[in-house]
This record gives C-alpha cells, sequence and structure tokens, in this order.
C-alpha cells in the first residue's frame, strides 16, 4: 500500500481534518455547557469516560487524557461534590471505581443530546448515503486501521 504522506495536499487536507474535529468537538463541548449542572469541557470528558466505562478508576482516567493524577483527583472532587460521581467499594485495592449517580447520567444523557443535536444540524443537507459513508471513514478513522 502506497502512502503519500509527504505531499503538501495531504499535509493541507490532514491539517483541516484536526482543524474542522477540534472546532466541531469545542462548539458541540461548548453547547452542551448549557445545561445544569454547568461542567467544563475537562468535567465533561470525564463523565463521558466514566459512562463509557463504568468502573474505572482514577489513574486510568489520568492516562486516558494525559494528565496528572493530581488534576483528575480534583476535578473528581469537584464532580463528586455536585452528585454526579461515586466511588465503589474494590476489593483489589488499586484505587476506586468510578461510577456515574443518577444525576450523573441525566448530566451525561444531556452532554450527549446536545452533541447529537450539533451533529444532526450538520448533516441536515446530506443524503442517508453520504451520512452512512461518512460514519464509516470516521470509525475506520477512529480504530486507525486500513481499509477493510
Amino acid at each position: 500500500m502506497q502512502h503519500q504522506g509527504d505531499s503538501r495536499g495531504r499535509r493541507t487536507d490532514s491539517a483541516a481534518v484536526l482543524k474542522s474535529l477540534v472546532a466541531i468537538t469545542r462548539r458541540g463541548l461548548v453547547d452542551a455547557r448549557a445545561g445544569e449542572p454547568t461542567l467544563s469541557m475537562t468535567d465533561q470528558s470525564i463523565v463521558m469516560a466514566i459512562a463509557d466505562e463504568p468502573g474505572i478508576r482514577s489513574t486510568d482516567i489520568a492516562r486516558m487524557f494525559r494528565l496528572n493524577r493530581s488534576t483528575v483527583s480534583r476535578q473528581l472532587a469537584a464532580l463528586m461534590s455536585l452528585g454526579l460521581v461515586q466511588e465503589t467499594p474494590s476489593s483489589s485495592g488499586r484505587g476506586r471505581p468510578l461510577e456515574l449517580t443518577a444525576e450523573g447520567e441525566e448530566a451525561f444523557r444531556n452532554t450527549m443530546r446536545s452533541l447529537q443535536g450539533v451533529i444532526d444540524a450538520h448533516l441536515a443537507q446530506w443524503t442517508d448515503a453520504e451520512v452512512e459513508r461518512f460514519a464509516h471513514d470516521l470509525q475506520r478513522f477512529d480504530r486507525g486501521d486500513d481499509p477493510a
């Protein structure tokens, strides 16, 4: 398989992909902040990580987002004080697993609803076939694999 990673056009297109992904994510997460409770993008990211992987530990979140463990601990303390996240008992002795409370689940659903609204608005004029192809390509991009 031939890759053309050195071409100027490919670098320009790759930079455009990055710029668009960052802009779309930022807009969606900012729109999601309009709900109650108002969560920072970091808070939303942590809540989403816990929703995606119940039982995740703070050290796993720190590694996932490349954050200092003390930063994650402060964020988690704030989320716990808001009643969105709770620790669960563990017999493993390696940190406490985290899960969302009912309020945390609701905050997660509200964030996802808001993000889905942004995506739906952007795709409103696309055909079903275009959306299907875009979804396929994004999943491939996310996995980092070659075409099937």
